[in-house]
């Protein structure tokens, strides 16, 4: 159940993407190539910051932040370091812009500050995007010391601040795409003379020079983050690899500088995965749509949903990077700013949950929330608290040695607990509206050795539960992993079940706490009006039409009844409906009242 490698994946959104017309562009696998790592790199000592520290700041900053998601009054609504690309910006316009780029109220030491404040334990920075802007003092002309009025370094200050404050710092750099500088990926394919530019031009007289540039000239540092290999010769990676290896020995490689020479698998955009990830790998994600500054984009993430997707990566086993986009003037939007300290003053008060802290056994988020793991531990992290206060776990076969509430000053309030059948129930006074109130609320389960959990799915008697189809058994069908832009740049992922043949099925195997009746729902998108039928190990059976649509909506079925609790199964098949459009995301069942 456990994806190995993102390799094929990228040719599957490669298929997403170029579907869409208006989105058309070269496949996304030759622009990201082999995203496996190499073996051995877990325990190593320049691991440990990412291994430990499990949260950093990624910064998207460039002469596109300038042009904040607009060029000549048409406003381009897609992630903004595309804009010269989506909008066809020619490169004598684009590279004019820099005359205009001023970042005047760019502060390094206040963006460490926020950092910081926030929980983070380093920084990662576009030294260089796919645009070819260099942020840094560069031989390459085209840098914003020599171009701009600005005239000055901010990512000697930037490393200068972060390590002054005992944060990680890092570079992102974009080896292969280099749309300005002849012969780089997707660039112009002449030179100014006319002759004809090749790759390995732009690789020795700009890319690797650059990369020998940040990785000399600013101290040491944790991170070296390239970007979409593309077609890249292996040969050339190799360079860069071990030009970083001599200059850089404690710096980590993501994956994404190509034919598996990274130290940690960087996944998906956007992408917080539904199951257990082996190995050293991060999601990166952005804290409101676009990964740059755009004018329009406030779809910010509040603090509830960054902690969310913090401890769900964290308890998937991952380390998570967020995103920031300062504007054309130097600025991190407020916003941005407001819930990623929100979110670290919780931190602050539950640091066990994020620093040093292992994956949940239970290989999956849980309805109410989600867990993490300091040796014989368990880190109950409660979004959402059921009406009655009581939390359910399955499975979980290591006797309990103590259960308590942590408060935000540190005190531990005894709670309850009781064994029913493969179940434990969590409960007690302590469970108070005071104390279960905020963003999230943390249980402390002491156990009597190493969790040993049976990680069935739990059909929880006082809760919503999501069942999605990555966790479904399926015959006759195709469970198969897909992703598509909502705007340019914007992923979604899911693992879905179509293709379905005559007689095909997904089967979901549940553990149910307590025999009654359960509201079904379905998460599905088709055209027309497919018709569903649900059966169960018990004999019942659900049959109904309901309308299909473009995309993934959730709609009612019906009523399950499990006449005894313990170990059930629920069979979903498509009765009628096109089988190559009609796919399945999910099941879900709420008690009813």
């Amino acid at each position: 159940m456990i994806f190995k490698t993102h390799t094929s994946l990228f040719a599957l959104l490669s298929f997403c993407l170029f579907a869409q017309p208006a989105l058309a562009e070269e496949s996304m696998d030759k622009m990201w190539g082999d995203n496996s790592v190499a073996s051995g790199s877990e325990g190593s000592e320049r691991a440990a910051l990412f291994r430990d520290g499990n949260y950093g700041m990624f910064i998207h900053w460039g002469l596109y932040s300038h042009l904040g998601g607009q060029w000549q009054g048409e406003t381009f609504y897609g992630i903004g370091e595309w804009i010269k690309r989506q909008m066809k910006i020619s490169d004598a316009d684009y590279m004019a812009i820099a005359k205009d780029f001023n970042p005047i109220e760019f502060d390094a030491e206040a963006i460490v500050r926020t950092a910081k404040a926030a929980g983070m334990k380093y920084i990662i920075i576009t030294s260089k995007h796919h645009e070819g802007f260099a942020m840094f003092d560069s031989a390459h002309p085209f840098n914003i010391v020599d171009a701009t009025p600005f005239a000055r370094d901010p990512m000697k200050e930037l490393a200068d601040a972060c390590r002054e404050a005992g944060l990680g710092f890092g570079f992102y750099y974009s080896h292969f795409q280099d749309w300005t500088a002849p012969g780089g990926g997707r660039g112009p394919n002449k030179n100014p003379d006319g002759s004809q530019a090749t790759f390995e031009q732009y690789f020795r007289e700009k890319c690797y020079p650059q990369v020998k540039e940040i990785c000399t000239n600013y101290g040491p540092l944790s991170f070296v983050w390239f970007d979409t290999p593309g077609p890249m010769p292996k040969e050339f990676v190799s360079e860069l690899v071990d030009l970083v290896r001599e200059t850089q020995p404690n710096a980590m490689l993501c994956s994404r500088v190509g034919h598996g020479m990274g130290d940690y698998e960087s996944l998906g955009d956007m992408e917080v995965p539904l199951q257990n990830h082996e190995g050293l790998w991060e999601s990166c994600d952005t804290t409101n749509d676009s990964w740059s500054y755009a004018w329009y984009d406030q779809n910010w993430k509040d603090a509830k949903t960054i902690l969310h997707r913090l401890v769900g990566t964290v308890g998937r086993g991952g380390t998570y990077l967020l995103n920031v986009g300062p504007d054309g003037k130097g600025r991190v939007p407020a916003p941005a700013i407001k819930y990623l300290v929100e979110a670290g003053q919780w931190i602050e008060k539950y640091p066990e949950v994020i620093y040093s802290a292992g994956s949940s056994p239970w290989g999956m988020s849980l309805p109410w929330g989600d867990i993490t793991t300091q040796g014989d531990r368990l880190n109950l992290v409660v979004f959402e608290w059921p009406q009655d206060q009581r939390i359910y776990l399955s499975g979980l076969e290591t006797p309990i040695e103590s259960a308590a509430l942590r408060t935000g000053s540190g005190e531990l309030m005894p709670l309850q607990w009781t064994q029913q059948g493969t179940w434990v129930a969590i409960e007690g006074g302590a469970l108070t509206t005071v104390q279960t109130s905020g963003l999230a609320s943390v249980i402390e389960l002491k156990l009597k050795g190493a969790p040993s959990v049976v990680a069935t799915l739990g059909v929880h008697p006082n809760v919503a539960t999501v069942m999605p189809a990555i966790f479904a058994r399926v015959d006759g069908a195709t469970q198969k992993r897909i992703g598509w832009m909502e705007k340019f740049g914007e992923w979604k992922h899911v693992t879905q079940v179509g293709e379905w043949k005559d007689g095909g099925t997904a089967t979901w195997e549940v553990d149910v706490a307590v025999a009654g009746d359960y509201h079904l729902e379905l998460t599905y998108r088709g055209e027309g009006r497919p018709v569903w039928a649900i059966e169960t190990d018990e004999g019942q059976s659900l049959q109904n039409q309901q309308a299909g649509t473009s995309g993934y909506h959730t709609y009612p079925f019906g009523i399950l009844n499990f006449a005894t609790p313990g170990k059930h199964s629920i069979t979903v098949s498509l009765v009628e409906g096109d089988p190559e459009l009609t796919s399945l995301k999910s099941i879900g069942l709420a008690p009813a009242r």
